[in-house]
């Protein structure tokens, strides 16, 4: 089961750029081609999974009940689009609103500003690894050192592999930056270049933050001043959101 559920995430990853082949799916997984094939066969016959003409797997209609469903009890989304309705009205820039799945982030919700140039670094359902982008960066800012060192450890491969420009000591030590910043995380043409991105967690009740705001723009938005605005506008809609039951 755990195997099953694994490679539906994966799968969901993989769901803006095409979805993925039965042998990208093995390689990733690193499972015998017997086996994933098994898998697949199960998560398409339960709706989880279908399988496009070009033979990519994609999410079926039953991960779009689930993902309904549990929006109603959690209401990330929900509680906090109106954040990002208002963050991009003020910053006229785009703001996000990511959400944390173990070692990854995940973004839940896109409010467009009104600004011409916009940066598309970041669409809703794309997911990256911690310490990848100022959310990622937010995220573990937000964790013990410990565990935002163990997260970054777990993520290597795949950030070494997918954002070259990226290590392992240069997020740590954005991450150190971020908690002098008491959370603040700042991306400047670190994933996308002529980008930059500016980003809080939401303080959590209970645990570590699952919910981050930030905003994006072209890197010449970014100024000094405006950044620190940009970080005036964030805590206050962090703060209003933690103050429910985020």
């Amino acid at each position: 089961m755990r195997r099953a559920l694994d490679l539906l995430s994966l799968v969901s990853a993989w769901e803006r750029r095409g979805g993925l082949s039965v042998a990208a799916i093995a390689e990733e997984t690193g499972l015998a081609k017997p086996t994933t094939h098994r898998l697949l066969a199960e998560l398409l016959h339960a709706g989880y999974l279908e399988q496009a003409p070009d033979r990519r797997y994609r999410l079926g209609p039953e991960s779009y009940v689930v993902g309904s469903a549990a929006e109603f009890r959690y209401g990330v989304q929900q509680q906090s689009q109106e954040a990002a309705f208002r963050l991009a009205g003020a910053s006229e820039d785009v703001a996000f609103v990511s959400i944390r799945r173990h070692h990854h982030h995940v973004c839940v919700h896109r409010e467009e500003g009104r600004w011409p140039i916009r940066s598309h670094v970041f669409q809703v359902g794309d997911r990256l690894p911690l310490g990848v982008g100022a959310a990622g960066l937010a995220f573990l800012a937000a964790l013990e050192p410990d565990a935002a060192a163990a997260a970054v450890a777990a993520n290597e491969y795949e950030i070494l592999r997918d954002h070259p420009t990226l290590s392992t000591t240069l997020i740590l030590e954005l991450v150190a930056s971020a908690r002098e910043r008491r959370g603040i995380a700042v991306n400047r043409g670190l994933v996308v270049d002529d980008s930059a991105g500016i980003s809080l967690v939401v303080p959590a009740r209970h645990g570590d933050p699952v919910v981050a705001l930030g905003i994006a723009t072209i890197a010449s938005r970014m100024q000094p001043e405006r950044e620190q605005w940009l970080e005036s506008l964030l805590r206050r809609e962090a703060e209003r959101l933690g103050a429910g039951r985020v």
